[in-house]
């Protein structure tokens, strides 16, 4: 007869029992023999059944575990997670900052400030003007697209990063409203990345060029120089000013970042090259155009000292317009 063995019924036992039931003209014998296994499999159906319920229960806790932890993170408040900041830190000689938003991109990064107090005072200023202010999206001398924010009483208050196309400005202004209001003020480090790489310019230039300018020019709110060489090569491009003062105070001060500073070369992630302009405290005032060649960027960190000093500062807005006036009075004469 066969026995009950781990939950199993012996095979070789059971295999017999089939032919002897095969064989059998009995009755009697076949139901004891069908007798037989249906006791051992009903005990391996009990065993099978309390196993089953044994990690059932062994499950249950875990579960609960997880039930726990999914109704903690539906509690938190959802808005934790998309607060960005505002990173206030030390920028040539003075102070600024630049909001984030909850993943790291940039979105608005604000002009040199003499004191901390001042950054603190313009964020201040930024955050009560989110909602009563307004954020337009303009396309600039270049074709870059950005936003700007205008005050209440319709002063610049600041502008964004450049965008390549119309749509991705509009998305960064949607941005900027949600995270301007509420985002954090932390003091953070800003290291020139490149700095280790950089390259030391020797300067050669001993001459104060005449012909040279500072082109200063307004679009839509936003003040903006170039130092031009007097071939007309763009040395220097700045941008991003809310004020013609401001400007004009950025350009006294990059003359003298130019007669303190260091010049240095970059090879970009392309392979080409740029000149930066470092503070004494190895902070980056000023960026020149990319190069095929070092030899390019070193020849225009020479043209930058040769012609800083004795550029004119030429205001293209109104030179326009004393054309366009002169030209009419001249129409008017015919």
């Amino acid at each position: 007869m066969a026995k009950l063995q781990k939950n199993t019924i012996d095979k070789k036992e059971l295999l017999a029992d089939i032919e002897r039931i095969k064989k059998s003209k009995n009755a009697l014998e076949i139901d004891a023999i069908m007798a037989k296994y249906e006791k051992g499999l009903a005990e391996m159906d009990r065993r099978n059944a309390k196993k089953a319920e044994a990690q059932t229960e062994s499950k249950k806790p875990i579960a609960k575990k997880a039930e726990v932890k999914k109704a903690e993170a539906q509690d938190k408040p959802k808005t934790a997670r998309y607060n960005g900041k505002y990173e206030v830190y030390q920028a040539a000689d003075g102070y600024a900052y630049r909001l984030k938003a909850s993943n790291g991109k940039v979105l608005v990064t604000s002009e040199i400030y003499t004191t901390r107090d001042g950054i603190l005072k313009a964020i201040n200023t930024v955050k009560k003007n989110v909602e009563v202010g307004e954020l337009r999206v303009f396309s600039d001398k270049k074709g870059k697209f950005k936003f700007k924010m205008l005050s209440s009483n319709r002063r610049v208050l600041l502008f964004s990063a450049n965008y390549a196309k119309e749509a991705s400005a509009n998305r960064a202004a949607e941005s900027f409203k949600k995270f301007a209001l509420k985002a954090d003020i932390v003091d953070v480090e800003i290291k020139d990345d490149d700095l280790a790489s950089a390259t030391k310019i020797k300067i050669t230039s001993t001459e104060d060029k005449t012909g040279g300018k500072y082109e200063i020019e307004e679009s839509d709110g936003e003040f903006s120089w170039d130092l031009k060489a007097s071939n007309g090569e763009i040395l220097v491009q700045m941008e991003g000013y809310t004020s013609k003062a401001s400007l004009l105070g950025s350009i006294e001060k990059f003359k003298q970042y130019v007669e303190e500073g260091t010049f240095k070369s970059i090879k970009d992630k392309t392979g080409h090259y740029q000149y930066k302009l470092y503070t004494k405290s190895n902070r980056v005032v000023a960026v020149g155009e990319s190069y095929k060649t070092k030899t390019s960027a070193i020849s225009a960190a020479n043209s930058v000292v040769s012609f800083y000093k004795l550029a004119e500062v030429v205001d293209l807005n109104q030179q326009a317009k004393a054309e366009a006036k002169k030209a009419e009075k001249k129409s008017s004469k015919k």
